[in-house]
This record gives structure tokens, C-alpha cells and sequence, in this order.
């Protein structure tokens, strides 16, 4: 759950239609705050002691994400003013927006509970310093004054997401994303839950708004990036990074895109530049961890890699890909024994294909482990397989753009056909058939998969979030149990088997 900072309110004032002050307002309610912070420096001119004048200010600061510059306007807001409360709790806030969390802390001491701003200012210091529980305990004296707020229901609703309540979430924060203007937390949030749900062109349309309000908020950006770099577009992805970059200083995600765009593109010497200047909390994030030893073992670094990637696989369990590397990094390093422990999982895994079969192969022999008759048998049946891997590598791509239909098209004909005993094929169609909503034809081939593949959580997991989907809750736990236990570390069935626990 992230810490939420305000939306600009608009203070009010007694003006005449014309006014810098009048024109400053309805810029900034139009979405257009760099222009409101223009015309409101002209009003500041005119009266430099005019608290609402002030106020506006740091609301257009804000929306621009510039918290120094609304930290400097509040804080000039004077305890005589009738809004002086209201300055506070848009000040602490703005303090959180710009870490400075020693001030933010005496701020948020001092306020006067008598809006839901306070609230929100109060909730974003304790999540800014990963105190949940008192972040819940204000949330919940916040909604029994405020309980309509747009912005603790937001809060609510990332709270019921973390519980596994997804269709609670939605039906809390639907409300709110009708709401104009803008309400920007609550659509970055709704754009959020889209994209880690492939619903890649609602999640768009959510980012889009954040950005018509907060043009400068590289969060929003940042995802814009994510979105066209899956979709191909690694042109419009550069430029969203650009932008971001251009808003306020090196986002470190924006970071991990470029990098990961520079390693796709071939270039590791700009890869291991940009992975190199990630800040150290960052850099230890497992998808850094995993990026940063996909580099290193391109570049013949295969110690460093092995860090690394040791590392991620830790963290996280692993995917095949990175499981591959480092058992060849490990190797590189005369480490046998290490490097069949990091392959050993793959050599019953649905996505293993005949390279890291072979490098199974090779380690059990230099290792003495695992079992090299059972290895050949599975490389020679994937040798006499058709192969199918340009179909496969369209429909990934399919996915990744969130484009369900053009996925299930791909897989069509082949789960009949070629890919008729092929687990991962199977899996990814049961995964595209949910996403469709067919979800008795979902969980026949998510069967057929796991017939194939018996001990693989993820096809368990496919197969137990079929059957979620299509209502059978007992027998959907069971299985997402198992693929829980099987991978813990896996964020999808992590997420799968809390929603299932939850309910």
C-alpha cells in the first residue's frame, strides 16, 4: 500500500471574473497547473500577503509535484487565516512529498483533526515509515468523521486490496473514479490494479487522467513507459522516460526500464551504466538484482552474475530464464554442485527449453546429482516435438499488450494440434481463456496441463484461479495452496492464494 499524497483543492476567494487570481483557479481546475502557477505569481505580485493567493499557490505546486515550492507557500499561510488548518495538513503532506520526514513529523503533530486532509496528511507520514497499523487506526477515525472523502475511500480500497478483497476494491473505488474533477490518487491506484491485471487499456485510460492533473507525476509517466515498451513501442517508452526525467530527478524504476531496454537492445555497456547508478535501496530490489546479473554474465562478469542472480532467485524463487544464467554463471566458476542445485528445478518445469535441458544434462554429469537418463529422455522428446517457439513468442507478446483475443487466436489451433502435449502452451491458453471469462474451457486445459506437468505451482496455480473464476472455491484453494507452497515467492500466486484466503 503506498502512501497517498493530495489532489490540489482549490482555496476559495473573493475576486472579479478576470483577475490573475479568478484565471489561476480555473486553469488550475482545467488541468492546467502550469499555467495557474503563472498567473497565480501575478496575483502574488499584486498581494504578496494573501493567504488564499498562497494557498493556490502550493495547490498548483502540487500538481506540478514540486514540494518544495508548496511547502515554501504553506508554510506562509498565517494562523489568522480561516483556512489555516486546512495550510497545515496540505503542508505535512507536502513535506511527505519531499521525504523531508523529520518536519513532516512535527506537522503532522500539530494538526487539528477538523478535515479529511488531516487525516489523509497523517495516514501518508505513517506509510511513508512503514507503520501500517497506525496508518489503518487513522484511515478508520478518518472515515467514521469524513466517511465519502474521495481520498481516504482510495486508501480504503488499497487496504482491501492488500487483504486479497478484489471485488470489494473495485466496488469501493468505482465511485470514486467518476468523481470530477479528477481525483488523481484514485485513478493511478485504479491504473495500478489494471496493469498488474494485463487490463493494459483501462489501466491507460486511468493513467491518462492522473497525468491530465498532474502532468508532471512520474509515476503516471513511468507506467505510460511500461505500457508502450510492452506493446513494441520502445520508441514512446523512451520518450515517457525522458519525461519522466525531465519532471524531477532520475525515477530509479525509470532506471530499470532504460536499462532493460539498452540490455534488450544489445548494448551492455549502457546497461551496466544506467544499472550502476540505481540508489543503493533500490539496486537491492529483486528486479534490479535479476537485471544487474542478466548484464554482468552478458558481459563475461559470471562472479558478479552469480551474486546477483543468487540473490533474486532467493528473493523471489526464480524464474526459468534467470535460474539458467546462473547455474551457467556457477559453472563458468568450476561451482557444479551450486550450479545443478540453481537448474535442478527446471528440469520439471513447463517452460524449460532444450538449452536448459542440455545445461542439466552437462551439471548432473559434472555433479553426480540428479538423474541424466530421466534429462535425455525429456531432451529427446523435445528434439522430436514441433517446434513452436515463433508462435509462442507471438502470443507472449499478445499478453504482454494485454490484447487477450489476438493471444487466444494464436493458441487456437495448436492446442489441438502441435502443442496438444505441451504444459507451458496449455497453461498460457488456460491463462488467456480466464482473462476471456471461459472459464469451464479455462480449466479443462489448465487440466490437461498439469497432466503434463504434475508438480509445477504455476500450472496450479492457472489451474486453482480457473477454478476461483468459475465459482468451485473448494477445490480452486486446494490447488492454490499447493501453488503457494510450491513457490512462495511468486507475486501472482502469492496474490492468487491471499484473494482465495481471504474470501
Amino acid at each position: 500500500m503506498t502512501a497517498l499524497l493530495l489532489s490540489p483543492v482549490i482555496s476559495g476567494c473573493d475576486t472579479s471574473p478576470g483577475d490573475p487570481f479568478t484565471a489561476a483557479q480555473e486553469a488550475l481546475a482545467s488541468g492546467q497547473p502550469r499555467t495557474a502557477l503563472d498567473l497565480v505569481g501575478k496575483a502574488i505580485d499584486a498581494d504578496p500577503n494573501d493567504p488564499a493567493v498562497r494557498m493556490l499557490a502550493g495547490d498548483a505546486a502540487i500538481a506540478l509535484d514540486n514540494p518544495d515550492r508548496a511547502i515554501a507557500e504553506f508554510q506562509r499561510v498565517p494562523e489568522t487565516h480561516t483556512e489555516y488548518s486546512l495550510a497545515r495538513a496540505k503542508l505535512a503532506e507536502a513535506q511527505v512529498m519531499g521525504n523531508y520526514m523529520a518536519a513532516a513529523g512535527e506537522t503532522v503533530g500539530s494538526l487539528t483533526m477538523n478535515n479529511a486532509l488531516a487525516y489523509t496528511a497523517t495516514i501518508a507520514f505513517h506509510l511513508a515509515n512503514g507503520k501500517i497499523e497506525e496508518s489503518y487506526e487513522v484511515l478508520d477515525e478518518g472515515l467514521a468523521k469524513f466517511p465519502d472523502d474521495p481520498r481516504l475511500v482510495t486508501i480504503d480500497a488499497e487496504r482491501l486490496w492488500s487483504e486479497g478483497k478484489a471485488e470489494a476494491t473495485f466496488a469501493r473505488i468505482e465511485p470514486v473514479l467518476a468523481l470530477q474533477p479528477v481525483v488523481s490518487q484514485a485513478h493511478l491506484f485504479a491504473g495500478q490494479l489494471r496493469l498488474g491485471l494485463r487490463d493494459v487499456q483501462d489501466a491507460k485510460r486511468h493513467f491518462e487522467k492522473v497525468l491530465s492533473v498532474r502532468p508532471m507525476h512520474q509515476t503516471a509517466m513511468l507506467a505510460m513507459a511500461a505500457i508502450a515498451r510492452d506493446g513494441g513501442d520502445t520508441q514512446e517508452a523512451g520518450n515517457w522516460i525522458n519525461k519522466a526525467n525531465d519532471a524531477g530527478p532520475s525515477h530509479p524504476i525509470g532506471l530499470l526500464f532504460a536499462a532493460q531496454m539498452a540490455f534488450d537492445a544489445g548494448d551492455l555497456l549502457r546497461a551496466f551504466e544506467l544499472i550502476e547508478s540505481a540508489p543503493s535501496d533500490f539496486a537491492k530490489q529483486p528486479e534490479f538484482t535479476r537485471l544487474r546479473g542478466m548484464i554482468d554474465a552478458g558481459r563475461e562478469q559470471h562472479a558478479m552474475a552469480s551474486l546477483a542472480l543468487s540473490d533474486y532467485v532467493e528473493a523471489t524463487g526464480g524464474d526459468p530464464f534467470a535460474r539458467q544464467v546462473l547455474a551457467n554463471s556457477l559453472a563458468e566458476q568450476q561451482q557444479f554442485d551450486a550450479a545443478w542445485e540453481a537448474i535442478a528445478p527446471l528440469v520439471e518445469h513447463p517452460q524449460s527449453d532444450q538449452k536448459a535441458l542440455i545445461l542439466a544434462l552437462a551439471l548432473a554429469e559434472k555433479s553426480g546429482k540428479g538423474d541424466p537418463a530421466t534429462i535425455r529422455a525429456k531432451i529427446d522428446a523435445r528434439s522430436n516435438a514441433p517446434s513452436l517457439d515463433t508462435e509462442m513468442r507471438e502470443a507472449a507478446a499478445a499478453i504482454r499488450a494485454g490484447d487477450w483475443v489476438t493471444a487466444e487466436r494464436i493458441y487456437a489451433p495448436l492446442f489441438e494440434g502441435a502443442g496438444q502435449s505441451n504444459p507451458a502452451l496449455l497453461n498460457n491458453a488456460a491463462a488467456v481463456k480466464t482473462k476471456l471469462g471461459k472459464h469451464d474451457e479455462a480449466v479443462a486445459l489448465a487440466r490437461r496441463a498439469l497432466a503434463e506437468a504434475p508438480t509445477s505451482p504455476e500450472i496450479q496455480d492457472t489451474l486453482g484461479w480457473a477454478l476461483w473464476k468459475s465459482g468451485n472455491k473448494a477445490e480452486a484453494r486446494n490447488w492454490l495452496q499447493k501453488a503457494w507452497e510450491g513457490a512462495p515467492g511468486n507475486r501472482e500466486i502469492a496474490e492468487h492464494w491471499a484473494i482465495a484466503n481471504a474470501s
